[in-house]
């Protein structure tokens, strides 16, 4: 099983530099006590210019010791102080979620599309007996595909798709030989008659 921790920030006009800064910090605090870390931003699509962190762990035992000890690191309260005095940035979360079906890759790839469905509860177990065909018609593009859904959040009955390519020309040529390919366009209706698509971005590791 993989737990997802989202943290998720808007820069303020004129503070984008420190912000960032911040959330390196941050991340390097997290990645100290043994969260798997990913910093990344949004190039496209819901969110454009947000800064996104995200820690992958192995169980929610280890997500609960790991944000108990990097939230007492000296660092990790300096940086929280620093942002009480001097705001840099809108921050939500931390969101907590878990993967359905995939896990982090073995070979991080920078560049993920994250699709976001309005899925009632309901309808996930039959969604998800979806996950392996689309798996097998995104291997020979060597595209990385996994399934998420939220623990703690605002919407538990949101479901995220994401799909991760090796660089930002992999996902053009991908996204091209997608659309052009019927079982995938069979495949995505199929998965449209369980839920909705809400929202879509781009994401690329920093």
């Amino acid at each position: 099983m993989t737990v997802v921790s989202i943290r998720e920030m808007t820069p303020f006009i004129g503070k984008s530099d420190l912000a960032k800064s911040r959330i390196m910090r941050a991340a390097g605090v997290m990645s100290r006590h043994g969260a798997d870390v990913k910093v990344t931003t949004v190039v496209a699509g819901d969110g454009a210019g947000d800064i996104h962190i995200y820690g992958s762990y192995s169980s929610f035992e280890t997500a609960a010791e790991t944000f108990q000890n990097f939230s007492q690191d000296a660092e990790m309260l300096a940086i929280q102080q620093e942002r009480e005095l001097n705001p840099a940035a809108d921050v939500r979360g931390p969101w907590l979620g878990r993967m359905l079906y995939g896990t982090p890759p073995s070979s991080p790839k920078p560049i993920s599309v994250q699709r976001d469905y309005h899925m009632p509860r309901t309808n996930l177990s039959a969604v998800m007996e979806l996950a392996p065909e689309l798996d097998k018609l995104m291997d020979p593009l060597g595209v990385d595909v996994a399934v998420g859904v939220p623990i703690m959040g605002s919407d538990h009955e949101m479901m995220r798709v994401i799909y991760r390519f090796s660089s930002m020309g992999h996902w053009g040529k991908s996204v091209d030989s997608m659309v052009e390919n019927k079982e995938f366009s069979a495949l995505v209706e199929k998965a449209n008659s369980y839920g909705t698509l809400r929202t879509s971005r781009m994401i690329a590791t920093i």
